[in-house]
């Protein structure tokens, strides 16, 4: 296996912070709306009957 410029493992160091602040920001509104759906909707009526 070749060895890695320097420029190579600058890029590889780095971690895609965007990336992860996307992914975090859509899973916290996924909860979210999991979280109205359960609570806000479903737990509201009551036991089914």
């Amino acid at each position: 296996m070749a060895r890695l410029t320097p420029e190579q493992e600058a890029a590889v160091a780095d971690a895609p912070k965007g990336t992860w602040t996307v992914l975090l920001v859509y899973a916290a509104l996924m909860m979210a709306g999991w979280a109205f759906m359960f609570f806000g909707l479903f737990l509201k009526h009551g036991p089914v009957s």
